[in-house]
Order: C-alpha cells, then sequence, then structure tokens
C-alpha cells in the first residue's frame, strides 16, 4: 500500500491537451450537475470559507475554470470581483461557466498561454488543473507569477487514493500527497502555504483544498 500511494504521488505523462479538450468538450453538458451529486460543489465551498476576504474591487482569474464551479464557490463566499477572468482549454466548458458567472471574461487557453491585457492578479483560483499537466513545478510558476504581491492563491489537487486510480484511468491526470504539494507550491515562490483536507464524501478521497500567498 506505501508503494501504491508513492507511486501515484510522482506525476506521469498526461493526455496531448487536443484530446484532454476532445474529452471535456463531449462532458461539458453534465459536468456541473455530476460534481454536484459527488459533493464537490460542497467541497469547494470548505475551502474557499478559509480564504481571506479580497478588496472590493478584487481581480480574480480561474485558470481551468470547467463550468465555473470553483470560481462560483469563490463568488458565493466573497460577492462579485470587480473583475472576473475565465481560462479553459474547453470551449463548450467556457460556454457553461461564462452563462453561470455573466459578466466575465473568457479565454480559451491552457495554462500557461499568454494572456492579453491580464494585468496582475489580487486572487487566482485553479482547481484540478496541473495534475494534467507535464510539469506542475512549471505550472505552479506560471500561476504565481500571474499574482500581485500579497496576491491568493486557491487551489483543489488531485490525491492518491484507490478511487482516484479509477479517475486517472479515463482523465489521464497525476495525483499527489497533501505534503508534496504543499512542497511544490513553497518551490514555486508561495508562502504562507495551508492544507485544508474536504470533509467528507468523494471530494474527502480523491483531492485537497490549499490556500497560498504570494509574498
Amino acid at each position: 500500500m506505501l508503494r501504491y500511494f508513492t507511486t501515484f504521488d510522482r506525476p506521469r505523462p498526461v493526455a496531448r491537451s487536443g484530446a484532454l479538450r476532445a474529452v471535456y468538450d463531449a462532458a461539458a453538458t453534465g459536468w456541473q450537475d455530476g460534481i454536484s451529486k459527488l459533493g464537490f460543489l460542497t467541497a469547494y465551498a470548505e475551502v474557499m470559507a478559509q480564504t481571506p476576504a479580497p478588496a472590493i474591487d478584487a481581480k480574480v482569474l480561474d485558470v481551468g475554470t470547467g463550468t465555473g464551479a470553483f470560481a462560483t464557490a469563490w463568488v458565493a463566499r466573497h460577492g462579485r470581483p470587480g473583475t472576473l477572468t475565465l481560462t479553459d482549454i474547453s470551449p463548450a466548458m467556457l460556454e457553461a461557466a461564462d452563462a453561470r458567472l455573466d459578466p466575465a471574461r473568457t479565454v480559451a487557453a491552457p495554462l500557461g498561454a499568454d494572456i492579453p491585457d491580464l494585468p496582475p492578479q489580487d486572487v487566482v483560483l485553479c482547481a484540478h488543473v496541473v495534475e494534467h499537466l507535464e510539469d506542475p513545478g512549471a505550472a505552479l510558476r506560471w500561476l504565481h507569477d500571474r499574482l500581485a504581491p500579497g496576491g491568493t492563491l486557491v487551489m483543489a489537487i488531485s490525491k492518491p487514493h484507490w478511487c482516484t486510480a479509477l479517475v486517472r484511468w479515463r482523465w489521464g491526470n497525476a495525483a499527489f500527497v497533501p505534503e508534496h504539494a504543499v512542497s511544490m507550491l513553497r518551490a514555486a515562490g508561495f508562502r504562507d502555504v495551508t492544507a485544508h483536507p474536504f470533509s467528507a464524501g468523494p471530494p474527502s478521497r480523491l483531492s485537497h483544498g490549499y490556500v497560498a500567498r504570494r509574498a
């Protein structure tokens, strides 16, 4: 069992962005209902409860927004920000997120892509994205660089569990034990990194919440 968890702690090659985009486009219609039934909307609300109150006119970026569930949880906790930018590789997912979070700026782009006219952000959100990338450390550094000094990063990252293995079989994502995820965040330049386990249901087994700050 220890070997199982150690193995799944390490990233592995994942699906190419084009293939992944097609899979998420196909899943967009039922995505929000599916993650709601699994308890992820409640889990996302839990981690948002651990985030500091932002400025009234905060600039917020949600990277890999999917159907907007993570950003919706942030807005439910803190209210609508001054600006909200949503990115995703899936146009179908972005369309669903835009309908849920209008008005918001949407950008069809993967993590790491150039986002024109994007100023430093007060808050960056990112749920279950870095696990799909071949270099999670580089992805975390990119997220760090999108933040203004003192800005807040809020994340959900897959963690090892036999249930996660089933998810990996379909989606091709890696998984990281919380201690490793915290170390990666610190190595990327983040400070005040805190891990927040989800309390119940599939989210408590499949993933973990994190809050960090750019110095």
